[in-house]
């Protein structure tokens, strides 16, 4: 069995040597304005303050409000694009994919906050970004959104923005890869995977080769929305192309949940078993589970696990899902199998919550040869990148 640091070295090799193209990607479909923020915990004068470093310690704060009321202080730190697609588009852009960009970008003008993806490709705007104030803490984020806009996503939004069925055809048969995310937040996004999936078997051979879904924190819909959500992304295993479900550790507890199936141990080797048990018991091709300190997947390329890299002083958290999302189908596009894709996914989440921003394929390289030689963290940033 490799060592960890022969698994990364491995990946990176992988990666390094793959023949160089520029992937051409669709991602969509929502799109937020993001405010981050830190919770005060003491706050000593108008410009001295202390936040609340954990969600355990702000859950306390909480409790002992009951019956009794507080108050909370936000201090918000940065507004920035935000949104499960946006996200996505940004890291796959800076690791060199062109992407079509869809989704809540702002109507009838764009929203400034989206420009930075014009630099990856083009633009959709189908309506009108939602709002999340995400509340950080140093072992995770508590999202508060408003996402009324998000109603006004439908595929028939999607087709008459595009400029018609023929412009949407033309584009699908374009693209390598298909990324449809945030089913939670987007009510009518079920049906606009099924109708998707139509356009898709209709191009045959000029189909995508990869279609990735994200369910991004199902828990608020019900366990039967659930199941057939997991059911329409099981027909995309009838298109010329390969389905991939990603999912961080909460939301593969609840698709177990949902499907009737043990969820079983939150360590490597139980989210490895998991790992199987969800792609036996949906039949979806290849499904990916990331906490914060490992990754396992399991697809007809293999399966693959791997630890870290654990960051202990976070720059931000918020987006580090996208972006480990992100590596992951940029090294399947790239040719890597999941046992490397799981490693380069991990790379660039965690240059990402180490720097605000995701990397380049130089500095996912970089990165690797730093994580190898056990030199991350303090972090400093490095010279190289492209």
């Amino acid at each position: 069995m490799l060592s960890q640091r022969d698994l990364i070295a491995e990946a990176r090799d992988a990666l390094k040597a793959a023949p160089v193209s520029k992937p051409r990607a669709i991602v969509g479909f929502d799109g937020f304005i993001d405010e981050i923020a830190r919770i005060v915990d003491r706050r000593t004068d108008h410009e001295t303050w202390t936040p609340i470093k954990t969600i355990t310690d702000y859950a306390v704060r909480l409790a002992e409000a009951a019956g009794k009321s507080t108050n909370v202080e936000l201090v918000v730190e940065q507004v920035k694009m935000g949104g499960n697609g946006p996200l996505l588009s940004d890291a796959l852009g800076r690791l060199g994919t062109n992407v079509t960009s869809i989704g809540a970008f702002g109507t009838p003008d764009l929203n400034a906050a989206f420009e930075s993806l014009r630099s990856h490709g083009e633009i959709v705007s189908v309506a009108n970004p939602a709002v999340t104030l995400a509340a950080e803490f140093d072992d995770g984020k508590i999202m508060h959104g408003k996402l009324q806009t998000l109603d006004d996503i439908t595929f028939e939004a999607i087709v008459s923005c595009l400029g018609g069925i023929e412009a949407l055809d033309e584009k699908l048969s374009d693209v390598d890869l298909l990324a449809m995310v945030n089913w939670t937040m987007i009510p009518h996004l079920t049906s606009v995977w099924k109708s998707l999936r139509e356009r898709a078997v209709s191009l045959g051979d000029g189909s995508p080769r990869l279609f990735f879904f994200d369910l991004c924190d199902p828990q608020k819909r019900g366990p039967g929305a659930l199941r057939e959500a997991l059911q329409v992304i099981t027909t995309f295993n009838d298109s010329v192309g390969t389905p991939i479900l990603g999912l961080n550790e909460k939301e593969s507890a609840e698709v177990c949940e949902a499907m009737g199936i043990p969820v079983g141990e939150s360590n490597m080797d139980g989210l490895g078993a998991r790992v199987e048990r969800i792609r036996k018991s949906t039949g979806i091709s290849e499904v990916v589970i990331h906490p914060h300190r490992f990754a396992v997947a399991s697809g007809p390329g293999g399966t693959g696990e791997t630890e870290g890299p654990y960051c202990p002083s976070p720059k931000l958290t918020t987006g580090a899902g996208d972006h480990f999302n992100g590596g992951y189908c940029y090294a399947r596009l790239a040719g890597l199998v999941p046992r490397h894709a799981v490693v380069i996914g991990k790379c660039v989440s965690g240059f990402y919550v180490r720097n605000g921003r995701g990397p380049s394929t130089g500095e996912v390289l970089e990165f690797a040869s730093r994580w190898i030689a056990g030199t991350l963290d303090p972090w400093e940033q490095g010279g190289t990148g492209r």
